[in-house]
């Protein structure tokens, strides 16, 4: 009942048979294999190792030569210490302008006094200024020496009246220097910091009173012929090193706070001189026979 084409059969095998001739062709044609499957080993084989560079020459160096004791460089020299600027005294009328000219200088600066010149009156050492005598000779100063601020100082100089640190100042120093005073104490410091160097203090009633502040030090002084006390100080000392006492009055050190740190260093005998020629050639030669009639031999008659 349905309606179909009257060719329907031959379109039916028209379209079965549609595509097979490209099937037939292609299996009949012999597809070439790509080149990398072509170069694969299928067999299990180990496959040989590939090809390596060879590594790049790199130049040779030369052995360090090995450092002996002899071959060894010298340690560096020691830093030159930071000198301080120098002010002459001699190139003002009056010490106290010198002192004066280098306190308004920045940092600390040296005012330094001829050899063998003796001053007198007040002299009053501000902040940052040292007084230095210059090489040789001390200057005598107969006038009790103030430090009068923060890193004052005195060096090289002959004080006949001592010395007194202003109360409340610090970091100030006494260095080379010969101290004495008769009717009170050789160095009265009020102040903290304050350190005592390669000085001689002799015929004082104490050598150093410290009645203020802190970290008194004192290094390679030699304290004698004092009528009282060596060191007499309330606060705590904080080192001694190297000091020598000889002929005081009472104590030696009298601190009740006592001292942080003492050190005494080994004293290393000379060595003896060497003998002279003469004396080795006397002790050498042999001893001359006693004379006869000697009082040997009328000992040894006696005895016999």
């Amino acid at each position: 009942n349905c309606w179909l084409p009257e060719n329907h059969t031959t379109l039916m095998a028209a379209q079965q048979t549609m595509g097979k001739e490209n099937v037939a062709t292609a299996a009949t044609a012999e597809k070439p294999e790509p080149p990398a499957l072509a170069a694969l080993d299928l067999t299990g084989a180990t496959p040989p190792p590939l090809p390596m560079a060879p590594p790049a020459a790199t130049p040779s160096k030369p052995p360090a030569p090995l450092l002996t004791p002899r071959s060894a460089p010298p340690p560096p020299p020691p830093p030159a210490p930071i000198a301080c600027p120098r002010i002459e005294a001699k190139d003002f009328e009056t010490l106290a302008a010198a002192l004066e000219a280098a306190h308004v200088k920045p940092g600390r600066v040296d005012v330094v006094v001829a050899e063998g010149t003796t001053l007198t009156g007040t002299i009053k050492v501000p902040a940052g200024v040292r007084l230095v005598g210059s090489a040789g000779t001390r200057p005598i100063i107969m006038s009790t020496l103030t430090l009068n601020g923060d890193g004052a100082g005195v060096m090289n100089c002959d004080l006949r009246e001592g010395v007194k640190v202003q109360m409340g100042t610090k970091d100030t120093e006494v260095r080379g220097c010969a101290v004495t005073n008769p009717c009170d104490a050789g160095i009265l410091s009020r102040g903290a910091a304050l350190t005592i160097s390669d000085c001689e203090l002799y015929e004082c009633e104490d050598a150093v009173r410290h009645t203020y502040g802190d970290r008194l030090t004192l290094v390679r002084c030699q304290i004698r012929n004092i009528d009282g006390d060596g060191i007499c100080s309330i606060p705590k000392i904080s080192l001694l090193e190297d000091v020598s006492f000889e002929n005081i009055g009472r104590h030696e050190v009298m601190c009740k706070a006592g001292v942080l740190r003492k050190v005494t260093s080994p004293v290393v005998e000379p060595p003896p001189p060497p003998p002279s020629p003469g004396a080795a050639e006397e002790a050498a030669a042999p001893a001359a026979p006693a004379p006869a009639g000697s009082w040997e031999d009328s000992w040894d008659g006696a005895t016999a």
